[in-house]
């Protein structure tokens, strides 16, 4: 194994083939995962719908359970990326605290809206096993990616009248991102209808500006 490779692959893929192999093969594990659970998923399903080999696949995961891991860390480079284009500083210059909730909201629905399959797997592997690799990479997320989005929205205190702006935002956000993920992952097993998306985001935000008990909702789209 490649001293640079991370411990659930047997290397890292170096060419272009290599790569787009395994990228195919992380797709097409995403795929079957929008209808059924990580622990049915099998091997061979996978390498089926990839177009691919079992050979393939052990070149360069260990097992299984690397899989997973490898689509975690995906999705979480994704997530990073995107979340550090969300906080360019032109994108929000100037911008109201009612607009970078709702533009945050939306970030975050679009980005668990796409990969609910994956996403739900991941979740149920860190919390019913506490898998220290999954919950290190979404502690990640808390401990470096939240308070650059935090201080955004403390740049617009004076609009917030709740009498302790950081713990509003800590919490209101919590309670939005919390209630999104439980929306998104879990509610379609349930057989709840689906909530339209705009009225999804703009409801949540809505509940996140009354938490924080902003002066103005208005320009929340930048208005």
């Amino acid at each position: 194994m490649s001293a640079s490779s991370p411990e659930y692959l047997i290397q890292q893929p170096q060419q272009n083939r290599s790569r787009a192999t395994m990228e195919q093969i992380l797709d097409a594990a995403a795929e079957i995962l929008e209808i059924k659970n990580f622990e049915t998923l099998t091997i061979s399903e996978v390498v089926e719908k990839a177009g691919t080999s079992v050979g393939a696949f052990y070149g360069r995961f260990r097992d299984k359970e690397a899989l997973l891991h490898a689509l975690d860390a995906r999705f979480f480079a994704d997530f990073e990326q995107g979340f550090f284009q969300l906080l360019a500083p032109s994108r929000w210059q100037g911008k109201s605290a009612a607009y970078i909730i709702q533009d945050a909201c939306r970030f975050l629905f679009a980005v668990y809206n796409r990969q609910k399959g994956v996403l739900r797997s991941l979740n149920l592997k860190a919390r019913l096993e506490n898998d220290p690799a999954f919950r290190k990479r979404e502690q990640r997320a808390w401990d470096e990616l939240f308070p650059l989005l935090q201080a955004a929205l403390l740049a617009c205190k004076d609009e917030i009248r709740h009498p302790n702006p950081p713990l509003a935002i800590r919490l209101g956000f919590q309670q939005m991102f919390f209630s999104m993920r439980e929306i998104l992952l879990w509610e379609p097993l349930r057989g709840s209808a689906p909530y339209d998306s705009e009225v999804l985001i703009k409801e949540l935000s809505r509940a996140f500006f009354a938490y924080l008990r902003l002066a103005s909702e208005e320009n929340a789209n930048g208005e």
